[in-house]
This record gives C-alpha cells, sequence and structure tokens, in this order.
C-alpha cells in the first residue's frame, strides 16, 4: 500500500487537471469486464408466513455487457442498464490501450494507480476516471467511464405472448398506420398478400387480399404504401385496406429500398434514386452499389434528435455480396438537401459489431434505438440493437431477452413498432407484444 500510495502521488504530480494534448497512440481503444458476481438477499416465506432471508449468487457474463466508447467527449459507458442487483464494487475491467491506463483512487483528490487490464478491480458504482498516458509521458488523455443499472428491480423487457388467425406463409413486412396494422407477406399459394388488424387487437387479422406487388418491395412513404409490380413499375395502394393499388409513377426500376419523411428511394440499375413526387428522380448515391440490400430489406427513418427537420434514413437487409454480415446503409436527408449521397456503413476492425448475417432479417426503430432480430444457425437467439443509426449492433442477451418460446421451427418472424410496444409476428400466428421499462 505504501508503494502504491507513492505511486499515486507520483503519478499525480506529472498529470495536472488541464488535459495535454493527446497523440495518436494515447487512446483506450477497446472495453469490456469480467463477470460480475452478486450476492443478492431475498425473503423466503414458510407455511406459517414467516421470512427468512435468503442469499442467493447470481452472475452476469461480461459478454453480456457491451460498452460503447466516445472518444471525442472521453466516455466509455454501457449500452444497456443493467440490473438493480448487480454488485459493481468490484468489477474487473478488460482493456486495450495505446499507452498506459491509470485509475484515479478518490474523486476528490488527483491520486491515480497503474491498472492492469484483467487484474485489478475498481468500484464502478460511481463514476471511474481513467487516463490513458502515452508511452513517453507526454500527453494524455481522459475518460470517464460509467456502468449503468436500473435504480428499481423491474424486468427491462417483458413480453407477452398471443395467438391468432392470421394465416401468412415465410418472412412478412410489418407497418403501422392510422391505428391499424398491416401485414404483407405470401399466402400459401405463395399468392403476395396484405391482412390488416386493429392496433388495440393482434389477435383478429383480415382474410388475406392479394395484391399486384412484390410484398418484398414495399415501403410507407407518407401516409401511402409503395411496391413494385413484376414489370418494374410503382404502384400504391389507394384504399384504407391496401388491397386496391393503382400505378403511381411512369419510372421503372429494379428494387424500391427506402423512404424517409421527404423522399422515397430506388435503385434503377445505376445509381441510388430519389424523388418527392414519384415524378422527378434525382440521384442520390452511386458508389458500393454492390452492397445494397437485395433481400429482408428493411426501411427504416426517423428525427434527427438534434433538429427534428433532418430525417435519419437506414436500410438494412442481406446482400449476395457479403457473406459474414447483413448490410447497413445510412443517410441524413432534410426538404431543401436534395443531392446528399446514401453511404454504406462499412463492417471494419474498428467496427467489429456490424449488422449481422441474420435469417429473414427484421428490423426496425424503437425509442431512440434500432432493433433487429433474425435466425442464426436455425434458431432465434438475440435480439440486436443498434444506438449509433446502424452503425454497431450489439446483441441484448439475458438483458432484453427475445421471447423464449419464439421457435425458429415455426416459420419466420418479422419486428415493428406498434405505437409504444415492440411486435413480434411470426407466420404461424403467434404473435409477442413487449415494452421496455
Amino acid at each position: 500500500m505504501l508503494l502504491l500510495t507513492m505511486a499515486a502521488f507520483t503519478l499525480a504530480s506529472c498529470i495536472g487537471e488541464e488535459e495535454l494534448e493527446t497523440a495518436p497512440e494515447c487512446a483506450i481503444i477497446s472495453f469490456s469486464v469480467g463477470k460480475i458476481t452478486s450476492y443478492v438477499i431475498t425473503q423466503q416465506y414458510d407455511k406459517d408466513g414467516n421470512t427468512t432471508d435468503v442469499v442467493t449468487t447470481k452472475t452476469i457474463s461480461g459478454e453480456d455487457i457491451p460498452f460503447n466508447i466516445d472518444q471525442v467527449n472521453g466516455r466509455i459507458y454501457t449500452v444497456d442498464s443493467l440490473p438493480n442487483w448487480v454488485d459493481l464494487t468490484k468489477v474487473i475491467p478488460n482493456f486495450i490501450c495505446q499507452g498506459n491506463v491509470y485509475a484515479k483512487l478518490l474523486p476528490d483528490k488527483d491520486l491515480y494507480f497503474a491498472l492492469t487490464s484483467g487484474k485489478d478491480s475498481i468500484n464502478f458504482s460511481k463514476t471511474v476516471e481513467l487516463i490513458c498516458v502515452s508511452t513517453d509521458g507526454l500527453s494524455n488523455k481522459r475518460y470517464m467511464v460509467d456502468i449503468y443499472k436500473h435504480r428499481t428491480n423491474t424486468d427491462t423487457l417483458k413480453w407477452k405472448a398471443s395467438t391468432s388467425n392470421l394465416a401468412i406463409t415465410g418472412e412478412s413486412k410489418v407497418y403501422s398506420s392510422a391505428g391499424n396494422v398491416f401485414v404483407f407477406a405470401k399466402d400459401e399459394a405463395g399468392n403476395d398478400v396484405s391482412t390488416v388488424a386493429n392496433s388495440n387487437n393482434c389477435t383478429q387479422w383480415s382474410a388475406p387480399a392479394t395484391i399486384p406487388v412484390d410484398f418484398n418491395s414495399i415501403v410507407m412513404f407518407g401516409d401511402k404504401f409503395y411496391g413494385l409490380n413484376h414489370d418494374g413499375y410503382i404502384y400504391c395502394a389507394t384504399d384504407e385496406q391496401a388491397t386496391t393499388w393503382e400505378q403511381a409513377s411512369e419510372k421503372k426500376v429494379e428494387r424500391l429500398l427506402a423512404s424517409d419523411k421527404y423522399y422515397i428511394y430506388a435503385y434503377d440499375g445505376q445509381h441510388i434514386i430519389g424523388s418527392s413526387d414519384l415524378s422527378t428522380w434525382s440521384i442520390q448515391g452511386s458508389e458500393e452499389l454492390e452492397m445494397l440490400p437485395e433481400t429482408s430489406i428493411n426501411s427504416i427513418s426517423y428525427p434527427l434528435k438534434s433538429n427534428d427537420q433532418f430525417q435519419v434514413a437506414v436500410m438494412t437487409g442481406i446482400s449476395g455480396n457479403n457473406s459474414n454480415n447483413g448490410v447497413a446503409w445510412y443517410k441524413i436527408t432534410s426538404e431543401d438537401d436534395k443531392n446528399q449521397d446514401w453511404s454504406y456503413i462499412q463492417v471494419t476492425p474498428d467496427n467489429a459489431f456490424g449488422l449481422p448475417c441474420l435469417g429473414n432479417l427484421s428490423a426496425t426503430y424503437y425509442k431512440d434505438a434500432l432493433y433487429a432480430i433474425g435466425s442464426e444457425a436455425g434458431r432465434y437467439k438475440y435480439l440486436y440493437r443498434s444506438n449509433d443509426n446502424g452503425i454497431a449492433w450489439h446483441p441484448l442477451t439475458s438483458l432484453y431477452p427475445i421471447p423464449a418460446d419464439l421457435d425458429a421451427t415455426n416459420g419466420a418472424a418479422s419486428i415493428a413498432t406498434i405505437g409504444d410496444q415492440l411486435w413480434i409476428i411470426q407466420e404461424n400466428g403467434k404473435i409477442w407484444q413487449g415494452s421496455i421499462l
């Protein structure tokens, strides 16, 4: 302890309150924690109503606790909040750094000790300050590290299962409009169909109605549905039940891709093109088109948090040119910004958490984040979440579980946001409704 204190005072003398200019080799580039074991006291009742305190050991794997590293603002924090019973007083961090890492001993004193990855434990019940010092000792970068947990003992995500009369086969596209939920899919005969239910009653669906467009192509633009017929022309649903369709554009395209508040987007074989009126089209992207989604295409849009006049548009799906991952594209647009290109989100060593290659991939936007599900090796394993507009995706595992009885052998499932709930709709008619508390 004496040597540790001397080291702490020595380091404190060369690191002041003012952060020095950071060299490129001075950074924490990866951060995780080891498993956290907690001893939880619960009360057990006997037959006479008397209580006894029972100590239960609970463990959360470090693999179930993803972190984000914000290099710009010097923050490291958990993607999800842990259950409130988790003991954060002795947590062992694992990190990869360019330089040496030191932890602050006391919040109100400039005392630091050298931190060894995978060995030294820290009390993370409050914000912890770490400093990465370059190997030459001339520069440093500070990080504030937070492991969040819930204040009350509540389940993070609860699912309610229902059985319905929904009659579809294979994957589907799900949209919500004017208090109704629309499902576009194929029927048992292989016809493209639409069916609708009131959002307050997920068990009763209308009889599937044949539609003249490929259900996989359907996007929602404004308050109407658009899809491609088999000749490549864009059709629009003209009635409230999305059963009557008419041609909406003279433009012939290969694929409908996405939409946002201002534009509908398509691929014409050479470019990504966009239109606000389905009459005049402009080029919205010409790079890396081989990575455009070909199947399981999901169109998602929402207002930019800092300015609701701008729209974030994300499209995800599966491309035949990327067998290791799903593909995600991203764009910010506004009514006056007509020429901003779509950008393909690269999966690189710096972004090891790209969208997985999932069977029957389905994605939605819910409570300020993107969520996705899909089958892996014949099973539905995880609910994936992205907090950065589709760049990094993390499996939520036991903290935000998928429904326990969601079985891939019962068919493809789609996820959608309906009101303030997440819905998972499976082709066998099973429906789960969940809320994140």
